[in-house]
């Protein structure tokens, strides 16, 4: 199993404050334990190494997710995002920390999160592959 696809103590975080929930690493540690699992049935594909290569900055979410959910659905970033909610949703507190923080300063928060990014993700996209065709050209000279 490739240790580079085990969810990261910064790449939690992220998660955490993207969706806005309680940290817990006990459930980290469970994410990394049923992804370890995942990948040991199922094939690494080329675009999982390139988006998980693309989470750098806690800005990246926004577009990772956007990504993974329309267009590479059955990516390791869509299951690290689905699994985190699925855990932490499980979790009493989180549960309750979710439905008390939902309201409408929320709703219309995503909503300009998503006019934003809608017109953005091609050119993130391009400039992240363009980094990780660098760095992999770099990494084989």
């Amino acid at each position: 199993m490739n240790k580079s696809f085990n969810i990261s103590n910064q790449e939690y975080l992220f998660y955490i404050k993207y969706l806005n929930l309680i940290e817990n690493k006990k459930l980290m540690q469970a994410a990394n334990i049923r992804i370890e699992n995942y990948l040991n049935y199922n094939p690494i594909r080329y675009t999982d190494f390139f988006l998980n290569s693309c989470l750098k900055h806690y800005f990246d979410i926004f577009f990772l997710d956007f990504i993974s959910k329309f267009f590479f659905r059955r990516s390791i970033i869509r299951l690290k995002l689905n699994m985190i909610l699925a855990l932490q949703e499980a979790e009493y507190d989180n549960f309750n920390h979710m439905i008390d923080s939902s309201n409408i300063k929320v709703i219309i928060l995503d909503i300009l999160r998503f006019s934003i990014i809608l017109p953005t993700f091609p050119i993130w996209l391009l400039y992240k592959f363009l980094i990780f065709k660098l760095n992999l050209v770099s990494k084989n000279a």
